[in-house]
């Protein structure tokens, strides 16, 4: 949970970014739009943004140089106009022309690319996104409108690389220096809107950049309003308190709101939560005791149990929709005969007790209390370990665990397969928390990156996917669905796979 000492809260208060407890009502016929945000921002800048509910203001107040087509998932040119490469290595952008950014900071150009760029791959910055644009070797301003980047190796996901998500987000220099250590509180971009008034407490506002380079959007305000409880954000949709809920995650309250005729708007598969297995913990080193708890719980049961909406079963770290996902790949269907054996093979026929970290926040899920159930009929004793949320995020990320959860949101299977299974991406550097480091996966991996014939391209990460699904150094659990449900007055909802919504295409009809 983020919390705000008194000199942060100065410093909002001196930036002018405390908001009235009630917003004014407004006489022009403007549209305001309100939406359920359900957890305490935790700040905007793109280096260091962390967790959905932010990343989709992000998404709304930057751009980058590509975006993601909200229906399809298709790459879309953003900032900028087209781009060309000979060889997947050296990649030439030509910028659209006039582009400002928010409250005026004027221009934004070549220079203002390159300094984004360098600003993440800064040490300094601290940034978690880094190691994703290691691989640029050189960047290049040959005029106002033209980047080009020159990478170590050929990368056909680089267009992904760039997109408007974390360290593709574009920033004006003169906004982030400006803004001193506030600046995960001062987002400045070129997106549709921009951030008007923050109250860390209760609400959130976005005004709309008049000057987007798309023209302005439909609605005027948008106000996030902070309600963590899902009961209390079901019922605000029902009174009309709230237009749009950001995440509804309860099958009981997605029941209630789809018989009484809200908009389901929603977005199938879009990320896999994966079990991290340390293998620094004895057990979890031995392959076999690994490809016992796949076997020994039954996600099927479980997602169709307590969450058939929501989530389902699945086999794979990626997903079907990926193009380059494969069904060749070795399954664990739920068998505890076999997860015995396999324990016993591995000298564990007593079974063992391992720790799973969580957050006391959540508490033990409904999910993790069936996960205990079943490992326990095969001599599992799984033990969950609840710290506080800033706590468990520091854990997680130094890979201080037995067991965790892992979920990556990603349209680019390349962003999921290198940062759990590359070398360079061990935490505490990286996101790969199994500490995976097969030679062979990886080189496989720079291959397939470089490779520019679809064909080959397909078998070798087919070839990843079968050594990995083998090796099980994650075990996956289920996929997720997402659900923002809302009046049938608000159109255009379109929730990427990256669970964001971009508000540019959203309406709303106004009695």
């Amino acid at each position: 949970m983020f919390t705000m000492n008194r000199r942060q809260f100065a410093g909002l208060m001196a930036a002018g970014l405390a908001l009235p407890k009630t917003a004014l009502a407004q006489s022009d016929g403007s549209k305001t739009l309100t939406v359920r945000f359900y957890d305490d921002p935790a700040g905007f800048d793109p280096a260091n943004i962390f967790r959905i509910e932010n990343e989709n203001i992000a998404f709304n107040i930057f751009s980058g140089l590509t975006s993601y087509d909200g229906q399809t998932g298709e790459i879309i040119p953003d900032l900028a106009t087209s781009w060309e490469t000979p060889d997947n290595k050296t990649w030439t952008f030509r910028l659209r022309e006039g582009v400002q950014f928010q409250k005026g900071f004027g221009e934004m150009t070549s220079e203002d690319v390159i300094y984004s760029y360098n600003r993440i791959l800064d040490e300094a910055t601290a940034s978690p996104y880094r190691s994703t644009l290691a691989s640029i070797v050189t960047m290049e301003a040959p005029d106002p409108y033209t980047v080009v980047i020159e990478l170590d190796a050929p990368n056909g996901g680089f267009l992904h690389t760039v997109a408007n998500y974390h360290q593709g987000q574009i920033v004006s220099r003169r906004a982030i220096e400006e803004a001193g250590d506030q600046v995960r509180w001062q987002p400045v971009g070129t997106g549709p809107y921009y951030l008007d008034m923050i109250d860390v407490t209760s609400r959130i506002v976005l005004k709309r950049h008049e000057g987007y380079f798309r023209g302005a959007a439909p609605i005027e305000t948008i106000v996030f309003n902070i309600i963590k409880d899902e009961a209390t954000s079901t019922i605000a949709l029902r009174n009309g308190e709230v237009d749009l809920v950001m995440r509804a995650n309860r099958e009981e309250n997605l029941t209630t709101l789809r018989a009484e005729g809200f908009t389901m708007n929603s977005v199938m598969d879009y990320a896999v939560a994966l079990k991290v297995l340390n293998p620094e913990f004895e057990p979890f080193a031995d392959v076999r005791v690994r490809q016992a708890i796949f076997h020994a719980i039954d996600y099927e049961a479980i997602t169709g149990a307590i969450s058939p909406s929501l989530s389902q079963a699945t086999n794979s770290i990626l997903l079907p929709w990926m193009p380059v996902y494969s069904e060749n790949i070795p399954t664990y269907p739920y068998d505890p005969d076999r997860a015995r054996a396999l324990l016993a093979e591995a000298g564990y026929s007593g079974g063992f007790s391992f720790r799973h970290l969580g957050t006391s926040a959540q508490g033990v899920t409904e999910l993790q209390q069936f996960e205990i159930d079943f490992l326990s009929q095969v001599g599992l004793d799984m033990q969950m370990e609840l710290v506080d949320t800033p706590t468990f995020n520091q854990r997680r990320n130094a890979g201080e665990f037995q067991m965790a959860t892992r979920l990556l949101p990603a349209v680019d299977p390349d962003l999921i397969l290198f940062s759990y299974l590359h070398p360079d991406n061990t935490v505490p550097g990286g996101l790969n928390g199994a500490r995976y480091n097969n030679p062979r996966v990886t080189e496989l991996l720079h291959a397939a990156r470089a490779a520019v014939d679809p064909t080959e391209r397909m078998a070798l990460y087919e070839e990843i996917q079968q050594i990995v699904m083998t090796e099980l150094p994650y075990v996956p659990s289920y996929a997720n669905n997402v659900f923002w449900p809302g009046k049938s007055t608000v159109t255009g909802v379109h929730i990427n796979y990256l669970a964001q919504v971009n508000f540019y295409d959203v309406d709303m009809t106004v009695a």
